[in-house]
Order: structure tokens, then C-alpha cells, then sequence
């Protein structure tokens, strides 16, 4: 069996997609995986190992990037195309992909579920996970018997040799103290970075592309790590600690402990799943303010995180 998966962005949505895709190849082990995805979120792809033809979308090219990509496509015969994106580049190219089963997410816009059969929840207003908005496409395929967890591995994603010298061989705190959204970010990660070196035996790293702060007590990667190695550092970490950002997909994806921190966002809408996940905390701000959540609130959060951890492992 042959798919086409239409997701190119963004990395977070990519990541739930993920999830879902990768039960399709642990129930149907003949099946081959084509994806369409923005060229810089390719080595996510790559990471997870589960994809045969990654086609590039390259976003702010112009129609004739488009039409390209669109040829590159429609070489090739496919069993299902699924577009969850649910936008209309998207939903165009499913409908001129070479495919009798054409289906994508009900909630799209831009017309674009005229363009394929709508499959799942219609409603953007209802309150329910986004990975619960494409749990119905395993149906789809006759799949009843997925994991219910959806664990994905990223056994391509390695750590490098410049990597490795960094972070060392001690056990370490994972912190990514950025989001897309600057309303997203808890403003206290400074101030927790440094009691954590404090009270913490364990090393502190931080993740991300922004150093918008200086983090002296800490082992800072942030614009050292390519994107590939992303979910090998997550891995590695003993905790992480995040926003509503695309590091806490993948943290919930390889089911690690998790200190969640939500304002503006839903966390039954984004935050780490299964909801009920007993590795993950999550702090949702009151008012939506997430200046009212405290630092050694997150801290004692950090400490029973990593606490449960060792007993697990023990």
C-alpha cells in the first residue's frame, strides 16, 4: 500500500501527525510512506525513519515552486492521499494527486474540503486534542488495534560529536524557554535555570534557537543543535521542561517526563497526550497569565518528576 501524507507544517502539528502516521506502519508493515513538508522541517522526517519519498514544499517560492512540487507528486499512484493540513495548497494537491481515496481533515478552511472526503471532527469550537482530530483516520485504513499512547522513536535522530562534548555524560534538566508565540512563554525560566543549578544535582541544559537570554550557570545549545538531533537530546534528558511549544510533542511522542506550561493555550487542546499521562505535569495559568505560575512551583514539579523517574527505572 502506497500513502501520501499532506503535512508540511508546522513542526509541533508535524510531530502529532507523526504519531498517528507511524501507527499505519506498525499495522500495515507493507505499507510505503510519501510526505509533502516544508524543506526545513525535513530532518524531522528523516529522524523518525518512516517516510520513502520526502517531497519539499517550498513555502514563499511562488506558483511555479508550486507547480513543480504539484508534477513531482502526480509522477507517482497512490493507494490513499491524506491531506492533514486542511488548507487550500493543500487540499489541491491532494485532489490532484493520482488516487481513487482522497480524504483529509473536516476542520480545513479555505474551502478546502471540497476537495477530499472529510474525516473526523468538523467543528473547530469543539474541545478536543488535536492528535484526537486525526485518530480517525486510522479507520479509515481499518486499523483498530493502535496503540492508544502513540509512541514514535525517531531512531534516525543521533546527538553529534560536538553535541555529546557538551552536554557530557551527567544527567541533565531539559528547558526550552521559547515558543513561536511570545504569549506562549513563561517569563521565569532564568530564574528557574538558576535555582535548579542550585538545588539539583543534575546538569541544566537549554534548548532552542533564541538566545535572547544568557544562561551562565547552564550548558546552552541553543543555536548548536540541528534539528535532527532534537529528539535524541529529548531522549537523553531525564526531564523536560517547556511551553506550549513543538519540543513538548516530541517529549509527550517518546513518553518522557514533562513539566508543561500553558496560558493562552488550550492544554486539552495541545498539551502533552494521553492527557492522563502520568509523566506529565501540566501548569495551566490562571487568567490565562503565565506570570502567575511560580518558579518553585516549577521546581517541586521538576523534583517529582525526576523522583517518579528514578523509581520507574529502579
Amino acid at each position: 500500500m502506497r500513502i501520501l501524507i499532506i503535512k508540511p507544517s508546522s513542526l509541533g502539528d508535524v510531530i502529532h501527525a507523526l504519531r498517528v502516521v507511524n501507527q499505519i506502519v506498525d499495522n500495515i508493515p507493507s505499507v510505503s510512506i510519501d510526505w509533502v513538508i516544508k524543506a526545513e522541517l525535513e530532518p524531522i522526517l528523516s529522524a523518525s525513519g518512516i517516510t520513502q519519498t520526502n517531497f519539499l514544499y517550498q513555502r514563499g517560492r511562488g506558483i511555479r515552486s508550486y507547480l513543480t512540487l504539484l508534477q513531482k507528486v502526480r509522477k507517482k499512484k497512490y493507494d490513499f492521499v491524506m491531506d492533514l493540513q486542511g488548507l487550500f495548497r493543500s487540499a489541491f494537491l491532494a485532489f490532484c494527486a493520482h488516487s481513487n481515496h482522497k480524504i483529509g481533515v473536516a476542520d480545513g478552511r479555505e474551502c478546502s474540503t471540497f476537495f477530499y472526503k472529510s474525516v473526523g471532527e468538523s467543528s473547530r469550537k469543539t474541545e478536543i486534542h488535536a492528535i484526537d482530530r486525526l485518530v480517525p483516520f486510522l479507520s479509515q485504513l481499518n486499523i483498530q488495534n493502535w496503540n492508544p499512547k502513540l509512541p514514535t522513536e525517531f531512531p534516525n535522530s543521533h546527538l553529534s560529536p560536538s553535541t555529546l562534548k557538551h552536554i557530557g555524560e551527567k544527567e541533565f534538566i531539559l528547558l526550552f524557554p521559547e515558543s513561536r508565540r511570545q504569549e506562549k512563554v513563561w517569563p521565569h525560566f532564568f530564574k528557574l535555570s538558576q535555582l535548579l543549578s542550585k538545588t539539583s544535582s543534575l546538569s541544566i541544559v537549554i534548548g532552542g534557537n533564541n538566545k535572547d537570554e544568557h544562561y551562565p550557570e547552564a550548558i546552552d545549545l541553543r543555536n548548536r543543535l540541528n534539528l535532527i538531533e532534537l529528539p535524541a537530546l529529548i531522549k537523553r534528558a531525564s526531564v523536560v521542561i517547556s511551553n506550549d511549544s513543538a519540543p513538548l510533542h516530541i517529549a509527550s511522542s517518546l513518553n518522557k517526563p514533562i513539566v508543561a506550561l500553558f496560558g493562552p493555550t488550550s492544554a486539552n487542546r495541545y498539551g502533552p497526550y494521553p492527557l492522563n499521562c502520568e509523566n506529565s505535569t501540566i501548569f495551566t495559568a490562571q487568567e490565562k497569565n503565565l506570570d502567575l505560575i511560580s518558579v518553585e512551583q516549577v521546581a517541586e514539579a521538576v523534583e517529582c518528576a525526576f523522583n517518579q523517574r528514578k523509581h520507574q527505572v529502579e
